[in-house]
């Protein structure tokens, strides 16, 4: 086939238009996905992700010392520091001329989405997104009254709030063409999620 005939034929396949049925968004939202409160939801889906949920500042510590973090950053924008100081050398600004030092980074989550079990990273809540994505270990902290249900209602407020954000679902992955998962490829090989 040549590009003339190429092109004609998504020409002709464009003049057969299928009406498509009608729907409401209430069609779209996975009940499966949504089931329970909206807390249960989310860390279900999150945890299905390989994220991880912590609920207080000595859970937080607990689990980064079991990750053998020892160096972190606390993002500018993040009032609390949670004693991690106390636990871990823990620095306020990322430093980029050496972004490897880092073995966790903490920074504010924007909302989350129940249903997927992603929360939204925006750049108006970060003074750095290096510290969300360069330390192998990245800690979201996040209200619980900023969860909401669905995608649909995540989507509208990335529509109305913000022109960059970032969905994170958990861990970083990517999959070779002989299907081999493997994490932390190209972000965090650990996803913490820190509710308040």
């Amino acid at each position: 086939m040549d590009k003339q005939e190429f092109i004609n034929n998504v020409r002709k396949a464009q003049k057969v238009s299928k009406q498509l049925p009608e729907y409401s968004c209430a069609d779209t939202v996975s009940t499966t996905a949504t089931a329970g409160t909206i807390l249960e939801a989310f860390a279900r889906n999150f945890g299905a992700n390989h994220g991880i949920i912590v609920e207080s500042a000595d859970e937080l510590v607990a689990k980064l010392n079991e990750l053998g973090c020892k160096k972190g950053v606390i993002d500018e924008k993040v009032e609390n520091t949670f004693g991690l100081e106390n636990s871990f050398e823990v620095v306020r600004q990322f430093d980029r001329s050496n972004p490897d030092q880092y073995d966790f980074g903490v920074s504010r989550a924007s909302y989350a989405i129940a249903e997927s079990g992603a929360f939204v990273l925006k750049d108006a809540d970060t003074a750095d997104r290096m510290t969300s994505i360069a330390p192998w270990v990245h800690v979201a902290i996040l209200n619980k009254s900023d969860i909401v249900r669905t995608i649909e209602e995540g989507l509208e407020k990335v529509l109305t709030d913000t022109p960059y954000a970032i969905f994170v679902a958990g861990p970083s992955k990517t999959t070779d063409v002989e299907g081999v998962l493997v994490e932390g490829v190209h972000g965090p090989g650990q996803q913490i999620v820190f509710l308040q």
